[in-house]
This record gives structure tokens, C-alpha cells and sequence, in this order.
């Protein structure tokens, strides 16, 4: 038996499944390609699957990741890539599998393009320039605390409509983008525009790319 980590984007339609149901359709899609993977023993047993970063609802993701492990080990992994492709949706598309280089636990930033039908460059300039970002973040009990979100940004970038984010991820510093742009429209002083969202890249530490 060996673990195999599979890359795949998330497209079109799909980008509005939720995590859970993604865990379901993920399972459906592998009893259906006839993968050889391992199962989780006892009363409730299933496919064993790890996602990296869960995806927010609402967002497209081109470097998503998925550990599973097989129980054959002649069975290739170009093979394994043709067999999900064959029976999934053109909205899920399988890029890639590999044997595992990186723990999940080494996870520490995502890179994410959001893209605007119009922004004010020199608001975006001067949220960012700021020392100190607090909103306000949900905890997982419920309630809701001041966060300042400038230590978990690494990166913002604006070209054009299109803005670059690195922040923290795979971690209790979870950020996400949506925190970010509602702390900019509050910097701002107005409801918030529609945006898009792409995940394009989950890094280590040091910015090397997950793998």
C-alpha cells in the first residue's frame, strides 16, 4: 500500500459544492473509476481521503489536493488520472498524481487572483499600507472577535482588476479572502462589489509550492 496525492482543479458549476459535499462526490467518483484504494476499517467504513485546505464555497481552485492511498502498487499513476477523468465531471478535471513530498502540516499560505469589474487603485494602496488591519472573525464556538489580519498577509498586489493575495493558510491563522475584502469595505466606507475568487497555489513556509 502506498499514499498518493492527486491534484485536480475545481471549475464552473462545482465551485458553489460546499466541502462536505465535495468529500461525498469525491467518494462517489473513486467506487466509480474502480481505483484500488484503502478503506477505513470498523462499523463506518469508506474510502480514506485527505483534502490539504478545504476550498470556500463560492471559489474556483486550480491546485487543489487530495491524499489517497491504493492498495495496488502496480497500478500506475497515469492510469489512476485517466480512470478519475473518465467518469468525473468536465467541471473537476484531474491534473496530476504523485507520490507525497510534503506533509500537510508544512501548509502555511495560499495564493489566491481575485478579479473586479472596477477598484480604486489608491484605496487599495492605502488599506494595505496600513500597520494594522482589525475586523472582526467568527470563532468556532460562535462568537465573534477582533482580529488583526495585517500579520497574515503576505502578499497583495494589484494589477489592473485583478488583485494578488498570499495569506496565511493550514492553520488557526486561517485567512480568508472574503475577511480581507470586508475589512477593505469597511477601510472604505461602502457596501462591497462582486468579486471572483481563484485559489491558484497552496505554499510551504518558505513559498515553495505544496507537494
Amino acid at each position: 500500500m502506498r499514499s498518493v496525492r492527486i491534484f485536480y482543479e475545481k471549475k464552473g458549476r462545482m465551485k458553489f459544492v460546499s466541502h462536505l459535499d465535495m468529500n461525498r462526490f469525491m467518494s462517489r467518483l473513486i467506487a466509480k473509476s474502480k481505483i484500488p484504494v484503502w478503506f477505513t476499517e470498523g462499523f463506518n467504513q469508506h474510502a480514506y481521503m485527505n483534502f490539504a485546505v478545504p476550498l470556500s464555497l463560492g471559489y474556483v481552485g486550480l491546485y487543489e489536493v487530495v491524499d489517497v492511498k491504493i492498495t495496488d502498487d502496480s497500478y500506475s499513476l497515469e492510469k489512476l488520472v485517466e480512470d478519475l477523468n473518465a467518469v468525473s465531471t468536465p467541471d473537476i478535471h484531474f491534473v496530476k498524481a504523485s507520490e507525497s513530498v510534503m506533509h500537510t502540516k508544512e501548509i502555511a499560505f495560499a495564493e489566491f487572483k481575485l478579479s473586479f469589474d472596477s477598484i480604486d487603485t489608491q484605496k487599495v494602496n492605502d488599506f494595505f499600507a496600513q500597520q494594522s488591519i482589525i475586523t472582526k472573525k467568527k470563532t468556532k464556538k460562535g462568537g465573534i472577535k477582533d482580529i488583526d489580519i495585517a500579520p497574515l498577509i503576505k502578499k497583495a498586489e494589484l494589477c489592473g482588476n485583478e488583485l494578488t493575495l498570499i495569506l496565511t493558510a493550514g492553520n488557526e491563522n486561517n485567512l480568508n479572502p472574503s475577511l480581507v475584502m470586508a475589512a477593505f469595505y469597511d477601510f472604505c466606507g461602502r457596501a462591497p462589489d462582486f468579486y471572483d475568487v481563484t485559489r491558484v497555489m497552496i505554499y510551504d513556509k518558505n513559498l515553495n509550492k505544496f507537494e
